[in-house]
């Protein structure tokens, strides 16, 4: 009986966690709930990365309102620092922020480099080499082209790998898989004179996305110093480096949901 219960239990909250997925309503509701018993304050200490995409122009004021925010609550770093955190053990001393953005838009360095320099927060900017020259039509949008990844650069910033046409490498062939991530590696740094030590997959999602038997090991492998993907989580030790968790934000989300999504419960 009991486990039956716990199968029951375990199905409604899969249900649950699907109709917040689905409805935007819903999802607000539900992570408005978890704010009243879940604080950013008390989240345990680690590496939080967090994973941005787009930043327009309307949402900058939501983003450095989100910066600073977290400001209070830990210190930011580099995706190399935290590297160096994580193989120290270092990272469970305080908490960490890491800023990632996705797919090299231009507002990340039109709207967020502004207020991340203004804040004094550095980040790193995962791109996809074939889009430098040749941005896709979907998913839409302006992309960052070599001027604006060089004045991201200029900033003191880093940049990544985010594969070499953003396909997803779990469907592909051992050799098709070396192209998206090893030969990205090196494309980009051609373009850019700069080194490449970071890689986030397409999605990042296990098995979906890409292959944990095969990916983290082939990016590690040929030189990279991570493997990023979205599974929620904090990072705490060498092991993450191979499956590096993020928290996917966007600019707009008020400051209740980060302590939803990101905070731990808090003892009134």
């Amino acid at each position: 009986m009991a486990h039956g219960f716990f199968m029951t239990a375990g199905g409604m909250l899969h249900s649950l966690k699907a109709l917040a997925r689905d409805h935007p309503v819903v999802r607000a509701l539900v992570l408005r709930g978890l704010a009243r018993w879940r604080r950013l304050a008390d989240a345990p200490p680690g590496l939080y990365a967090l994973c941005y995409h787009r930043v327009p122009e309307r949402h900058r004021a939501g983003f450095a309102a989100q910066i600073a925010s977290m400001q209070r609550h830990g210190r930011f770093v580099g995706a190399d620092e935290a590297v160096t955190l994580l193989k120290s053990g270092a990272a469970t001393a305080e908490r960490h922020f890491l800023v990632t953005f996705d797919d090299g838009y231009a507002d990340t360095v039109e709207v967020a480099l502004p207020v991340l320099r203004a804040a004094g927060v550095p980040a790193i900017l995962f791109l996809v080499a074939d889009w430098l020259d040749a941005p896709p039509a979907h998913p839409p949008g302006p992309y960052a082209g070599r001027a604006l990844v060089a004045e991201w650069l200029a900033a003191g910033l880093e940049i990544g790998s985010h594969s070499a046409s953003h396909a997803r490498i779990a469907t592909l062939d051992d050799a098709a898989a070396a192209h998206e991530i090893v030969a990205s590696r090196a494309a980009l740094e051609a373009a850019t004179g700069r080194p490449v030590r970071h890689f986030a997959c397409p999605w990042g999602v296990a098995e979906h996305d890409y292959r944990p038997g095969r990916d983290p090991a082939l990016a590690l492998g040929s030189g990279y110093a991570t493997f990023f993907t979205t599974r929620r989580g904090v990072a705490t030790g060498p092991h993450d480096l191979s499956a590096m968790p993020r928290h996917v934000l966007e600019p707009d989300w008020p400051l209740h949901e980060l302590d939803a999504l990101m905070g731990a419960r808090h003892v009134r």
